[in-house]
């Protein structure tokens, strides 16, 4: 598994740990569950890197 850090302001912050303890449920479990919903609606699947160049 690979990790990612990122930012969030306190507010946010506050309210995303107490959504969390609140249903029972991980702050990396909900990231995950978001990140997995963002790729689905934007169809990462379809993403292709071709490399052209020469070797």
């Amino acid at each position: 598994m690979k990790r990612i850090t990122f930012e969030l302001n306190d507010d946010l912050h506050k309210k995303l740990k107490l959504l969390c303890y609140t249903e029972s449920m991980s702050i990396g479990y909900i990231l995950r569950q978001c990140v997995s919903e963002f790729c689905d609606k934007h169809d990462a699947h379809l993403i292709e890197l071709i490399d052209n160049r020469s070797k």
